[in-house]
């Protein structure tokens, strides 16, 4: 009987499974390249062999670690170490991929040998006369079809393919390793590297090994193989990212199964009156109508992870990307997956059944069949159509709008970043701003003795260049540090409201809002790195990022980050500013590993902000698709109970385009007054998000004119395609057939 009540609307059935099968999809794939990225990072240290992993205190990610090369001799000292290796582990821009995985090790050293040659031979120095060599992951020559002997390109660099290996870890596969001198080089970390991997003798107090050696090396920390993943802060952003968007999903998905039974309800109304008075009790009407929710959940769910295991399949045939996001579907995954599902079948089901059980028999029987009520008070057609269903149009709108929410809180966060990136670059006073080629914001490294040499050039009035680093601090698990010479012209826009600015080493200015949380004032003393520094002066420059850091003389900031001679960007002051462009294609080629744009246009064209509006566009295509499938099953229902209607309208002359034109006013008023209630929602939440004190040392969401517009386009062109179909088909009801139905 369930079966057969389901079967008996179709349409209604296949939309809302499907609105549940994206939100599952979601949460599978998502989940699967997050434990891909997560056992990528267990790969760094377990499946080198290694026992104890060492790296930087407090470093955001062991991407940013800088630990001291020559302490290896002392560590090697330890008792009950057998065996150093030094590891690198950065990122190196090649053609079409600027994040690509490169590996650092010493070709003599234990963590190397888990690199299983499968073709060509392993790394040697003693290849260094035939060029810089590399060994490229098995996955990553598949998919960028080389091979040994060709030649592979990292930033400005052509190294020589002189191995293929493999290690049965996708984040290793997909990536490349190459001579940790070498490494080095590209990290801009000279006698640095990311971590030491320790080999323990057999029978050695591995705790007691990492108190030792934390003691000793207080700015060091010394974790086991197995719970290194598990202390990576990146980590648990990427958790947080995933639940996030997958709830977004399934939200909209949870609000369609309760609209659906709703419907089905309110139409069944009689039946329910007729199962009563043949005595059927209320508790058999609810699970009945509970069993038809979680078919339907049970079935969105199985969808749903055939559909997020070929995302996740797609992903992997993806160059570069899979090396970066290994998808894993693991059992677990997919029985968390359908859980989610039949939960959302239970809780969206439990309203409709309970309404259904309490609905008298007499009560039911008189009930018209389900036909819309009437809104007469309301003067706008579409309007009064909309609201005669007063409860399914609530859960539509509401669909739509947390759809809408999203759309907004990630555009405002994408404008956040924009302006930030904007107010840096402007706020530096420079006519120009360069970074590395190819590079992310977050890994620029340019050597200064190239500043010095574009600061020479012919129509240059100076140039300089400023460092920035990225650390966790106190309660804050992501503060910036700026590295600027003292007595800078680029700090004139650091405006000092207490204390006074930088003049020499070991002094900091701290932003108001980084002051503000955690509560430090002038002349007290902070530490970075176990480094101690004296705050000599609290700023605020308006730009976020800024404000939540602090400022420290450049050679500190290179001591603290090990990029010595080192720094992250320039910033050019011209003799003429009106010769901008001439002189940004001057400064590009003559120094080819530099990128430099005028400092207004600064945020435009950066990768960083290109994946993250790709991410952007990715959540809200999802957020948009569940809500067009709730849009749609709602119209296709509407035009279900007003067949009668329709005949009536098309005897009286209404031609097909009238009545497609109803129906897509309807649709569109549905998505407007979703659109509206999203745009409202997103802006409160917004509000309260810049008042967070972690965000406010980052980013602020920004809301401008155009992403309102956007946000109305968006609802417009949603509410289009989700009664298109729904229109097509009260049009093409011929009038005999439409008075017939009942």
């Amino acid at each position: 009987m369930i079966l057969r009540n389901l079967l008996g609307r179709k349409t209604r059935t296949v939309l809302t499974v499907f609105g549940i099968a994206v939100g599952v999809a979601a949460i599978v794939a998502l989940g699967a390249l997050g434990e891909g990225f997560i056992q990528g990072y267990g790969a760094l240290s377990g499946g080198s062999g290694a026992d104890v992993l060492i790296v930087q205190d407090d470093a955001l990610d062991v991407i940013f670690s800088a630990v001291d090369q020559d302490l290896k001799i002392t560590i090697s000292g330890f008792p009950g170490v057998e065996q150093v290796s030094e590891m690198i582990y950065t990122f190196g821009a090649t053609d079409g991929a600027p994040y690509f995985i490169v590996y650092g090790y010493d070709p003599e050293g234990f963590a190397i040998d888990h690199f299983k040659i499968v073709a060509g031979e392993p790394l040697s120095r003693h290849s260094l006369r035939r060029g810089k060599p590399l060994l490229l992951g098995k996955a990553a020559a598949e998919n960028l079809d080389l091979g040994v002997g060709d030649s592979f390109r990292l930033y400005e660099s052509t190294y020589r393919i002189v191995g293929i290996y493999e290690t049965g870890a996708p984040f290793e596969d997909g990536a490349a390793v190459v001579l940790l001198e070498d490494a080095q080089i590209i990290s801009g970390k000279p006698r640095q590297v990311n971590a030491f991997l320790l080999k323990v003798r057999d029978g050695t107090d591995v705790t007691a090994l990492r108190q030792r050696i934390e003691q000793r090396f207080p700015d060091l920390t010394a974790t086991t193989s197995s719970d290194f993943a598990e202390e990576q802060d990146m980590l648990q952003y990427v958790a947080v990212f995933t639940w996030v968007v997958s709830l977004i999903a399934l939200l909209i998905g949870g609000v369609g199964v309760m609209n659906t039974m709703l419907m089905s309800v309110q139409e069944r109304t009689q039946e329910f009156g007729v199962l009563r008075a043949v005595g059927w009790r209320p508790r058999r009407v609810v699970w009945m109508v509970l069993g038809e929710a979680f078919l339907l959940s049970a079935l969105g769910g199985f969808v749903g992870v055939g559909l997020g295991i070929g995302a996740v399949k797609a992903v992997e045939r993806v160059p570069v990307i899979s090396s970066m996001l290994p998808g894993q579907v693991s059992a677990k995954l997919i029985v968390q997956g359908l859980g989610v599902a039949l939960g959302l079948g239970l809780i969206g089901g439990a309203l409709p059944a309970v309404h259904a059980s309490r609905q008298t028999p007499a009560e039911a029987m008189r009930h018209d069949g389900g036909a819309p009520g009437t809104a007469r008070h309301v003067r706008i057609a579409a309007f009064r159509d909309v609201m005669r269903q007063p409860a399914r149009t609530l859960l539509t709108v509401t669909a739509i709008g947390i759809a809408m929410t999203s759309i907004v809180l990630l555009g405002a966060l994408g404008e956040g970043v924009v302006d930030l990136m904007s107010g840096m670059a402007v706020g530096s006073g420079a006519h120009l701003v360069g970074l590395e080629a190819d590079a992310s914001v977050d890994l620029t490294k340019i050597d200064e003795s190239v500043v010095r040499r574009i600061a020479a050039l012919p129509g240059v009035r100076g140039a300089e260049g400023f460092l920035t680093g990225y650390t966790s601090l106190g309660d804050l698990p992501f503060f910036i540090i700026f590295g600027y010479q003292p007595r800078s012209p680029m700090l004139n826009d650091f405006e000092i409201v207490a204390g006074a600015s930088l003049v020499s080493n070991r002094q900091m200015l701290l932003g108001r809002v980084a002051a503000e949380n955690l509560g430090y004032e002038v002349g007290q003393t902070m530490r970075i790195f176990e480094t101690s520094f004296t705050i000599v002066g609290v700023y605020e420059t308006g730009v976020p990022m800024q404000d939540g850091g602090a400022v420290v003389s450049l050679r500190d900031g290179q001591k603290l980050f090990g990029q010595a001679h080192k720094v992250s960007f320039v910033g050019v002051w011209l003799e003429n500013p009106q010769e901008s462009e001439q002189m940004i294609q001057e400064i590009e080629s003559r120094f080819p590993e530099v990128t430099v744009s005028v400092a207004s246009e600064f945020s435009e064209g950066l990768v960083d902000l290109e994946m993250m509006q790709a991410s952007t566009w990715g959540i809200s295509f999802i957020a948009l698709l569940v809500g067009g499938l709730g849009m749609t099953n709602t119209m296709v229902m509407s035009v279900f109970e007003r067949t009668q209607e329709i005949g009536v309208l098309r005897a009286l002359g209404w031609r097909r385009r009238r009545v497609l034109g109803m129906i897509v006013r309807e649709s569109i008023t549905l998505s407007l007054l979703g659109g509206a209630a999203g745009v409202v929602l997103g802006v409160v939440l917004g509000y309260v998000l810049n008042l967070v004190p972690g965000l406010q040392g980052w980013v602020q969401l920004q809301f401008h004119v155009g992403l309102f517009v956007q946000a109305v386009v968006t609802a417009v062109v949603l509410g289009v395609a989700g009664g298109i179909y729904p229109a097509w088909r009260a049009a093409n009801l011929l009038p005999v057939e439409a008075l017939r139905y009942e």
